[in-house]
């Protein structure tokens, strides 16, 4: 949602992320700021702040407040089982209040309650920020033979997701430096100087890729461009990591949410993308509009049209599939609880 004065826009963006990881509402706010970043909003990344600070559990009014100027104000909802400690939703808010300071987010408020109607923990993130009302990277209207590059690694944050819900499964599987290879990407999730490295290399359309993954951000995209799409699936980039993840669960990657990732749409694809690389960000041309509404996905010589938005796979890990549905007590401990 924006709301326009006549010099600035003011951007409302709310994410919901179901799961039972102390991590999922680190992994909304994530998705909420990049979805703001992408609008404008201008984020500073504080460096000092780092996995292993410590921060007060408890969080109070008075601790959220900043007499700085910050990028943007959230509100936090955290609605859980009844079976749920609350050791687990405490750690929830502190991981969330140390993002939000790396971020400089100002933390409003957080309210969380049992609810006996949720079978997993659900965290709402609404967030509200400034950006200018106009850039001249989301003025234009696109146009035909326009290159997009993706940005980032496609169903990468659902492969996190996973590995911290189903961790001990996984540990039996794949052996510890494989575990601690995918640990490591959890900062990526993060997609700010991204998102500004994009728009300063003449991005004027930057969207990420949440929920349905890679497929349904460019659906979505072609329709809000109104263009057709012609795509180089092999140009997709995914980590192995991911690729294993998932084929464990039968989950397909390109469906499963990518928060980190974006697609920018642009004149010259090739020097956005060898911008983003040489600053070590993982970036190529995967394809072009067109000036129909065809949305072609090319796998060497197959080729294929991609289909309206299906649910996100990581859904999976709550509603068939994996654990045939049933979400039990006895699973819902997670590695490193107190």
């Amino acid at each position: 949602m924006k709301l326009e004065t006549q010099t600035e826009q003011l951007i409302s963006e709310t994410v919901t992320v179901y799961g039972l990881s102390p991590q999922i509402g680190v992994h909304a706010l994530a998705q909420t700021a990049n979805a703001l970043a992408a609008q404008g909003t201008v984020f500073s990344v504080c460096p000092d702040i780092t996995e292993d600070e410590e921060t007060d559990t408890d969080i109070k009014n008075e601790d959220m407040q900043d007499t700085h100027e910050t990028s943007a104000s959230v509100s936090v909802q955290i609605a859980y089982p009844e079976y749920v400690f609350k050791s687990r939703i405490h750690k929830i808010e502190k991981l969330l209040k140390k993002a939000c300071k790396k971020y400089n987010i100002n933390l409003v408020a957080v309210q969380a309650s049992a609810n006996p109607a949720v079978q997993v923990i659900a965290v709402t993130v609404t967030g509200i920020a400034k950006a200018p009302k106009e850039e001249a990277w989301n003025r234009e209207t696109a146009r035909a033979c326009r290159d997009i590059v993706f940005v980032g690694h496609a169903g990468m944050d659902g492969m996190l997701r996973i590995t911290e819900e189903k961790e001990q499964e996984l540990k039996t599987r794949f052996a510890p430096v494989f575990m601690k290879q995918i640990k490591s990407y959890g900062q990526q999730i993060f997609a700010p100087k991204e998102i500004e490295v994009a728009k300063a290399g003449g991005a004027f359309v930057v969207r990420q890729v949440a929920d349905g993954g890679i497929l349904a951000a460019l659906w979505n995209l072609a329709l809000e461009l109104n263009q057709g799409l012609d795509l180089d699936m092999k140009k997709i980039s995914i980590l192995q990591e991911t690729i294993e993840v998932c084929e464990h669960f039968r989950l397909n990657p390109y469906q499963m949410i990518s928060t980190g990732s974006f697609l920018a749409v642009t004149d010259n694809g090739e020097v956005l993308a060898d911008a983003l690389n040489n600053q070590g960000i993982t970036a190529a041309v995967i394809g072009h509009t067109t000036d129909n509404n065809d949305k072609i996905l090319r796998n060497g010589e197959e080729m294929r049209y991609i289909d309206r938005p299906a649910p996100d796979e990581i859904l999976k890990l709550y509603s068939g599939g994996m654990n045939d549905g049933r979400i039990k007590k006895a699973d819902t401990p997670v590695s490193g609880e107190a």
